[in-house]
């Protein structure tokens, strides 16, 4: 027998990110399966992180329209620019940074509230809102990114020499949910859709980056990854019941991924201590020494 069709408020979708943040979960069957799946491979994705940080600068710093908004805060602008960015660039090592705390983030517990808080602040700030020194990055290099992204984590995740194909497949699945998920809540800040309701919006606060409703949610130091395992252990214990009946719970501390080798189709990544060079190489990463041991 079919399942009966499910009202959906389109008032709601625009004005009140759980509603969203539920729709998008029933619609792509996010469920306890992947949170599990998230939480037990969370470190075979935070060992990837420096690595990847570094793949994904190194292709933004290829194109002038993407390496502008590290100087002029905008995609959009097309006067002079005085310098020329490289890799090592005090700003851009702001900005790699950031960019692995927020990788990090996606490894923390997306059965709470605040993990999608902050995915939904993530693209209200590159609109030029939230923040005291406005940011605008075109969508356009926003989803470009995003596919990226997923591309060399899917394509080292199934590399993986140790781990199942059941627990690749799982995992990868789970991280392609939340990518897209992502994505929406870059597009609903960008795309006018339910514009008619824009007074009723929630009216975004100006914070730090890496700040949420005043807390930090971002750190730049490793932390025990007890408190990771001990996470996971809890997510898989619970994963019988609702995965969201935490959203209202407190976002749990997060911690940085150690450093790792590995290749893509392009690029040969050599990590040291957070940082990684770059050079011309071919896939092999199941000959990756790095890489945690299966499960």
């Amino acid at each position: 027998m079919a399942r009966p069709m499910q009202h959906i408020d389109r008032k709601d979708l625009y004005i009140n990110l759980e509603t969203r943040v539920q729709y998008l979960h029933s619609f792509l069957d996010f469920s306890s399966r992947d949170i599990e799946a998230l939480m037990l491979g969370a470190k075979y994705i935070k060992a990837l992180i420096p690595a990847i940080v570094n793949i994904v600068y190194k292709k933004l710093l290829q194109y002038d329209i993407t390496a502008r908004a590290f100087q002029t805060r905008s995609t959009s602008y097309e006067g002079p620019v005085e310098q020329v960015l490289e890799e090592d660039s005090p700003q851009i090592l702001h900005r790699k940074m950031f960019l692995r705390g927020y990788l990090n983030k996606l490894c923390s517990d997306p059965s709470k509230m605040e993990f999608w808080e902050y995915l939904d602040k993530v693209g209200m700030m590159h609109v030029g809102r939230g923040r005291q020194h406005p940011l605008h990055v075109e969508y356009v290099h926003i989803g470009v990114t995003l596919s990226f992204i997923q591309d060399v984590l899917t394509e080292a995740l199934l590399s993986h020499p140790r781990l199942k194909l059941d627990r690749k497949i799982a995992l990868v699945k789970a991280l392609g949910k939340i990518i897209w998920i992502q994505n929406d809540l870059f597009a609903k800040w960008y795309v006018r859709d339910g514009e008619e309701f824009e007074k009723e919006m929630e009216v975004p606060e100006i914070e730090k980056e890496g700040y949420l409703r005043g807390k930090k949610i971002l750190h730049d130091e490793s932390e025990s990854e007890d408190e990771d395992e001990d996470e996971a252990e809890d997510i898989k214990a619970q994963s019988g019941g609702c995965p969201f009946k935490g959203m209202s719970a407190g976002m749990e501390s997060m911690s940085m991924g150690k450093d790792a080798g590995m290749k893509n189709g392009t690029a040969q990544v050599q990590v040291d201590q957070g940082d990684a060079s770059i050079t011309p190489g071919t896939p092999d990463y199941a000959n990756s020494s790095d890489w945690p041991a299966g499960d």
